[in-house]
Parts: C-alpha cells; sequence; structure tokens
C-alpha cells in the first residue's frame, strides 16, 4: 500500500476532547439569522438551545476524539430537559476515518427558569470539566467551541499544562484575543452560511 494512504488509515494517536458552549454558539447563530443571513441545508437548530452540523468538528478530525460535550441551557420541565438531551445526543461529529469511537455528541443541559435570565452553569461546567480532563492526562488536545473572552484565563491554563487548544467559533461576536491564543483557529461561518 502507499504510505501516503496508510499514514492516513493509520489510527490517530493524539487524543482530543471537544467542548461546546452551545449557548454561546446558538445566540450568536440567531444573531446572524436576524442580519438576514441565510443558512445551509442540513443544519440543526433548536431555538434559543442548540446550533449544530457535523463539520463544526472539522479541526478535530486528525485526531481520536474521545468524547465531544455540548453545554447548553433550556427554559421547561424535566421532560423538555429529557427532549433536547435526546436531540443532542442524536447529532454526529465528523471524527477520523479509522476511528471506531462513537461519534455522537454527549449533553450536558441546564434547566433555565426565564429565557431571560442568564446563567454561569454552563461556562463554569465546561471550565471544571476541562480542566479536570486535563490535570488527568485524559487529553493531549482539545477543541474549544465558543468565541467568549470569558474562556481566555481557562486557554491559557490548558496550554501552561501541555495540552494543545484548537478554537472553533462564529466570527460575530469572537472575541479577537482568543485567536491569537490557541494553537489553531476555524471559523463556524463557512460550513454555516450559503455564500451571499
Amino acid at each position: 500500500m502507499n504510505p501516503m494512504i496508510e499514514a492516513h488509515l493509520a489510527k490517530p494517536t493524539r487524543r482530543m476532547m471537544i467542548f461546546v458552549d452551545g449557548e454561546n454558539l446558538v445566540f450568536r447563530y440567531q444573531t446572524m439569522l436576524k442580519q438576514g443571513r441565510i443558512p445551509n441545508d442540513g443544519l440543526f437548530h433548536l431555538q434559543d438551545v442548540a446550533v449544530w452540523r457535523p463539520e463544526f468538528a472539522a479541526l478535530a478530525q486528525h485526531h481520536e476524539i474521545l468524547r465531544a460535550t455540548y453545554y447548553t441551557y433550556v427554559v421547561g420541565d424535566e421532560g423538555r430537559v429529557t427532549k433536547v438531551e435526546d436531540a443532542i445526543r442524536q447529532l454526529k461529529f465528523s471524527k477520523h476515518m479509522a476511528s471506531l469511537l462513537p461519534n455522537s455528541l454527549t449533553p450536558c443541559v441546564f434547566k433555565k427558569p426565564v429565557k431571560s435570565r442568564s446563567g454561569k452553569g454552563v461556562d463554569i461546567k465546561l471550565c471544571v470539566d476541562v480542566l479536570g480532563h486535563v490535570y488527568r492526562g485524559n487529553t493531549d488536545a482539545i477543541l474549544l467551541m465558543s468565541g467568549d473572552g470569558d474562556y481566555e484565563p481557562l486557554i491559557e491554563e490548558v496550554l501552561r499544562n501541555g495540552v494543545q487548544v484548537f478554537l472553533s467559533a462564529y466570527l460575530d461576536g469572537l472575541n479577537p484575543r482568543l485567536r491569537n491564543l490557541v494553537d489553531a483557529f476555524w471559523e463556524l461561518d463557512g460550513p454555516t452560511w450559503k455564500p451571499v
């Protein structure tokens, strides 16, 4: 077999975990919808809760993705939370062709009493999870999906621990400092919107 093809088919050796700030992504996405942008087909959107497309995880495809967790809020009762968790669990991410691991998202859904009330549960839980995995040596790299500047100290701490940080976000609402902190950045606008 051709060595180039063999290398591409070989199982990836670098382990990665994906952490998605769903609240940040969905509100950035909805802002762009209000501005008249037209989304591509095949995009999953649940109003105020989630937005996803498998290509969103493109930066991670050359890694062995151990888990991809989608953090978000929902307004409603336990039945609504369960429905949202089920919907998120059905979503897939693009993975390396030689990976044998599952490629469905893991939901982490917080219940919010009122739509207008903002919370910090997503940010806090995401940070705790990232640092826990980094300190235990569970991952070689993380893909953070958010443009929120509040994650700057988290990114710096992960990098200090020798773990690579990749970032994907919508350009609308992206804190520009984050782009220059990470090892690689990929904008989500491309796989989301139809060309104007």
